[in-house]
């Protein structure tokens, strides 16, 4: 009986060992092992499963049932679900795959090793693989040494534009002081002038009627409150940039984009209002704007579509020529009401002749105000200059200012359907080629990468809000290349853009071996 239990576990060991050439020796090992944990695996003694938990036998190592937690007992079997089988692809690279692939009929193995009791019929294509790696490694070792020289060309012109914005900066804020030594003169010298105007205007001042009632207050405020409400989605008791910035309500200039400028301005040039703010500070500036969106969006007095009615369009008939009867006479109460109601036209007010002294004080008021418009728009100018200056000056360009050449550069890229852009610190956009207004799929966030790997990722966020959903974003993955180029775009997630980028700013072989020894 002792034989026959002696002959089965050296069969049991015999089984689950294979041998591997490793400089010219043969290393014993489980089937699935990596020569590196060989030693862990020694039939010569009891095995530890490699979480601790416990001790087995060695010839329950790989029969096909799982006794550790980790399943580190079955490397060569499929009997562990969490259990991993090592690949080791002579010629090629080596891999884990699950334990459940094992034996599965698939070859997953380039060296046909985890199919060894399938029947699967499996072809070593190990070699050929590698020798197609080791082209494509050489394509991209010549790529990254040229990349590489443009790399240190764009550092180079980096740290020279970093000089000029500083040495450009300093010279600015000195002409700002000065601009506003030159606008307050200039209001002086205008408010001394108007003051004499106004005495000599005051004996041609007509009788003044009746100031019309302003609006209540509080009336005023309700609008305001509620309108506070709700562009404060997340209910923080704050109205942010990021707030401003999902509607394209605020979009002063009308290219479909809020920046941060334009938001500010709406915010009084602060980050974040609170009720309070915003009703002393904002709203003035809002109000206008939101009356032209209301205006924009008022619907038509008469239906533009002249073609064919449709039933479907309209399910209730009855209630639809009704309504189209309503608005009939609406349209004629309406016309008729502004007929009979129509102000006659204002006789123009008689041209007032002052006499030579008072039209000389006009001419001299009117001058003053012109030079202090100036002195006053020199002043904004300057002072726009100056925070566009500090936001480059202050910006993360990375190492040796190498992606500094690249700010404000535009890159686009055409599929089927759509024309995307990418505007390093820029924004992000997406334009449908049958026609319609850009979208906006975010603004320059920051560096995401992680760790030593912190310049291969960008983020854009704060985009056109989708239908129903949260505003876009991009997520923009860097590689080194010997051009600067967008070379793919997609969405993966409703609302959330990925795109790859090509750069010779990450064809550096020094950062490549230090993340490589970190790593290590």
């Amino acid at each position: 009986m002792l034989n026959y239990f002696l002959l089965l576990t050296v069969s049991a060991v015999v089984l689950s060992l294979e041998l591997s050439h490793v400089a010219g020796t043969q290393v014993p090992r489980p089937r699935g092992v990596p020569i590196s944990k060989a030693s862990l695996y020694s039939p010569e003694r009891d095995f530890e499963c490699l979480d601790g938990s416990r001790k087995i036998l060695f010839h329950r190592v790989n029969d096909d049932y799982c006794d550790c937690g980790d399943g580190s007992d079955e490397p060569g079997t499929a009997a562990c679900s969490n259990g991993h089988f090592y690949c080791q692809n002579a010629g090629f690279e080596a891999q884990y795959i699950p334990s459940s692939r094992v034996n599965d009929g698939v070859c997953d193995c380039c060296d046909t090793s985890d199919e060894y009791a399938s029947g699967a019929k499996c072809l070593d294509n190990c070699h050929e693989l590698g020798r197609e790696a080791r082209a494509e490694a050489e394509k991209a070792a010549e790529e990254a040494k040229a990349g590489n020289q443009i790399r240190l060309e764009m550092c180079a012109e980096g740290k020279k534009l970093k000089e000029e914005r500083a040495s450009k900066l300093a010279k600015l804020k000195g002409d700002y002081e000065e601009a506003k030594m030159i606008r307050e003169e200039k209001e002086n010298i205008k408010n001394q002038v108007e003051e004499r105007e106004r005495a000599a205007l005051e004996k041609y001042k007509p009788v003044e009627p009746e100031p019309k009632e302003e609006p209540k207050e509080e009336a005023r405020e309700i609008e305001a409150e509620e309108y506070f409400r709700m562009v404060d989605s997340d209910e923080s008791g704050t109205v942010t940039v990021a707030e401003i910035q999902t509607r394209v309500t605020f979009d002063r200039d009308g290219n479909g984009v809020v920046t941060e400028e334009e938001a500010m301005y709406f915010l009084g040039n602060r980050d974040e209002v609170n009720l309070e703010e915003f009703l002393e500070k904002s709203w003035e500036n809002i109000k206008p704007f939101l009356m032209r969106e209301r205006g924009a969006f008022l619907p038509p007095s008469q239906p533009q579509d002249q073609g064919e009615d449709h039933p479907e369009d309209h399910p209730d008939d009855e209630d639809h020529d009704s309504d189209d009867h309503e608005d009939d006479l609406d349209h004629e109460d309406e016309a008729h009401h502004e007929e009979v109601e129509k102000d006659p036209e204002p006789e123009p007010e008689p041209e007032v002749k002052y006499d030579e002294e008072t039209q000389a004080l006009v001419n001299e008021a009117n001058e003053a105000r012109t030079h202090y418009q100036q002195a006053e728009k020199n002043v904004m100018d300057i002072g726009n200059e100056i925070r566009d200056l500090e936001a480059k000056v202050e910006r993360d360009y990375g190492p040796d200012e190498v992606f500094a050449t690249l700010d404000g550069q535009c890159f686009k890229l055409s599929d089927l359907e759509y024309v995307y852009s990418l505007c390093l610190y820029g924004k992000a956009t997406q334009s449908a080629k049958s026609g319609g207004s850009e979208v906006s799929l975010g603004q320059w966030s920051d560096w995401t990468g992680v760790g030593p790997h912190k310049y291969t990722q960008m983020k854009f966020d704060r985009g056109h809000t989708c239908w129903n959903g949260p505003a876009r974003t991009v997520t923009v993955n860097l590689r080194c290349g010997k051009e600067n180029k967008l070379i793919s775009a997609s969405e993966p997630n409703r609302c959330e853009y990925a795109m790859i980028f090509t750069t010779p700013a990450l064809c550096d072989p020094n950062a490549e071996a230090q993340s490589n020894h970190d790593e290590l």
